[in-house]
């Protein structure tokens, strides 16, 4: 699963308290300082349900117990412990237990809601410029060195220097921030350059690092900032909920409570996430009583798992899309017919995606236009929709010119020009990743199936893990300076998990993430200035017009054909409480993912 746009959930707050936390603050005469005694909350998103399914009931309250190891099956595996460089969701994960975080994300009666981690209040500047955050005292690192409001400001100070570059991964969190300030050990302040409308959102994604540690990094080379492997140098130092006792990221990783940790203390003595590369056998230990909890169920076991009486299955609206990304770089050498939309449209009308949804998610997932997905109370509800219409596509790639071969395969005409083309088949590639959390080798037979009908031939290109197969995206000469990567591949398939507020999935397409996030090297200049314009939008309905704007660039362009948003469903073991569909919610949000469970009552 794909930490991008990342990467992984978040909650957009109510356009009233948005407005507040830009323009409050102690010294504004309208409104009360924003603080974490009163809380930016959101609704939880409108999502529709997939055909045959209802929402879990809540489990009720349950009397919990200290102690036990909870045994946490997974198919998603940690890629990298280096916030500056990782794609999998699951790293995101470890991030939220292992790093402070200035702010986390809860989930209770109104929805999702922001609410402090290391900072236990904060307010702004009456001019929205400046955010002060109070940090909880007497904190300290996993080694025993202090850990201060100066760690902060050096990550983030660190961060913006570098956010064109080593650092570009984590940039988006710290976006129009123009420095920050450690005023003593427990007060931090952030300087912006403008006032940010959803700068709690974005602060939820930023992970502080130990400044004695990464420091000397940056001081040998900033490049190695990025390269750094700390868990290849365990003891890793951390400091959050939880400390790593055992790092074997295609086996059992091991975490512990840290005692130091400042919030909800952890029910369980200890967490054993196991990776599985074979999902049935994963079912199989959850249901032998040999783990307690899969964080994510296959879609094909749902059914018998419910069947289960020892079993509790949580479903809730997802966050995760799949979709068709289009090498969208407009100096792309070869195949450039793939950089029309009409093309890519036309194909597209060739997808079942009804099928997709039938056959690859069991009926748990719905078809999706834009690329913040159903998650998002700023989804754009006016895109598309994109009719499943063969013979249209058909015809529209006759009135294109694509002739069809004497293999009835398509061809491409020759053209002139700078980027001039030989006449070529319309044969192509699609790179798939392995490890994905839903059946990608099918999902793709039934993609090369709707274009076949199209007249065009695709053949599958396994690239690895996430991060091979984003080096082949990116390639070897990956520069957005000079302009170059991008090109040698044409078409590619991925699944994403999205933020509620929109803000890093917008970003993902930008000039400014390339060789960072950017698996598409779109470039558009226009767009790129409508990105830094919603950044800087305070007003929630001005911010929504951008938004939405952006997203309708996004779907005419075809930078991506979107194809299915589906539901969360996770499961665990009756002799584990605590498990509710509200914590389900908080995955990959919030430390209370792990403090939360305990052994039932």
């Amino acid at each position: 699963m794909r930490a991008r746009m990342f990467l992984l959930l978040a909650a957009l707050a109510a356009a009233g308290a948005l407005l507040v936390a830009g323009c409050g603050g102690e010294d504004s005469e309208s409104a009360p300082p924003t603080t974490a005694a009163a809380e930016t909350e959101a609704p939880p998103a409108e999502t529709e349900e997939p055909p045959g399914t209802e929402p879990a009931a809540t489990e009720p309250d349950q009397e919990l117990q200290k102690g036990g190891i909870l045994r946490i099956g997974t198919i998603n595996d940690i890629d990298s412990l280096n916030p500056f460089n990782f794609i999998e969701a699951q790293a995101y994960q470890a991030f939220i237990m292992l790093l402070p975080q200035l702010v986390q994300y809860d989930y209770g009666e109104n929805g999702y809601e922001i609410v402090g981690d290391w900072a236990t209040s904060w307010e702004t500047s009456s001019d929205g410029r400046d955010w002060t955050f109070h940090l909880a005292p007497g904190t300290s690192w996993s080694d025993g060195t202090p850990m201060t409001a100066g760690d902060a400001a050096w990550t983030i100070n660190t961060t913006v220097k570098y956010a064109n570059g080593p650092t570009a991964v984590m940039a988006p969190s710290v976006n129009h921030v123009a420095s920050a300030e450690a005023t003593d050990d427990q007060t931090l302040v952030l300087h912006y350059e403008s006032p940010v409308g959803n700068a709690l959102e974005q602060l939820e994604q930023l992970f502080i690092v130990p400044r004695h540690v990464w420091e000397p990094l940056e001081q040998e080379n900033p490049k190695e900032l990025k390269r750094f492997k700390p868990e290849q140098n365990l003891p890793m130092v951390t400091g959050g909920a939880f400390l790593l006792k055992q790092f074997e990221p295609k086996g059992t990783m091991v975490f512990v409570p840290d005692p130091n940790y400042w919030g909800e203390p952890a029910n369980a003595e200890a967490v054993a996430m196991v990776y599985y590369t074979n999902s049935d056998s994963m079912i199989a230990d959850l249901r032998a009583g040999e783990l307690d909890w899969v964080d994510q169920v296959p879609f094909n076991a749902v059914d018998v798992l419910k069947a289960d009486e020892n079993i509790v299955v949580n479903e809730v609206p997802g966050a995760e899309t799949t979709n068709i990304t289009w090498n969208a770089n407009p100096r792309k050498p070869e195949n450039r017919e793939l950089l029309d939309p009409q093309v890519k449209k036309a194909l597209s009308m060739c997808i079942d995606r009804e099928k997709l949804i039938e056959v690859v998610f069991n009926g748990y997932a719905t078809t999706v236009e834009s690329l913040v997905g159903h998650v998002s109370p700023l989804e754009n509800p006016d895109l598309g929709p994109l009719v499943h219409d063969c013979a249209e596509g058909n015809r529209v790639l006759d009135e294109l010119g694509y002739t069809r071969g004497s293999d009835d395969i398509r061809v491409a005409p020759a053209t002139a020009g700078e980027y001039a083309q030989p006449e070529h088949r319309m044969s192509y590639e699609i790179v798939t990743p392995t490890g994905v959390d839903f059946n990608i080798d099918r999902s793709f037979q039934i993609v090369q199936e709707g274009f076949a009908e199209a007249g065009v031939e695709v053949t599958q290109h396994v690239g690895g893990d996430s991060t091979s197969t984003y080096e082949i995206e990116t390639g070897n000469d990956c520069d957005p300076d000079a302009g170059t990567g991008y090109t040698g591949w044409d078409i590619a398939m991925w699944d994403w998990v999205g933020y509620v507020d929109p803000d890093f999935m917008l970003s993902v397409v930008t000039k400014g993430q390339w060789c960072s996030w950017s698996d598409t090297g779109w470039d558009d200049p226009e767009y790129d200035a409508l990105y830094e314009q919603q950044g800087t939008t305070v007003d929630p309905e001005e911010r929504k017009e951008i938004i939405w704007e952006m997203q309708r660039m996004i779907y005419d362009a075809f930078v991506y054909t979107q194809l299915t948003n589906h539901v969360y469903l996770d499961a665990h073991r009756k002799e584990w409480g605590g498990i509710t569909p509200e914590l389900t919610n908080l995955n990959a949000y919030s430390k209370h993912y792990w403090t939360r469970p305990g052994l039932a009552g």
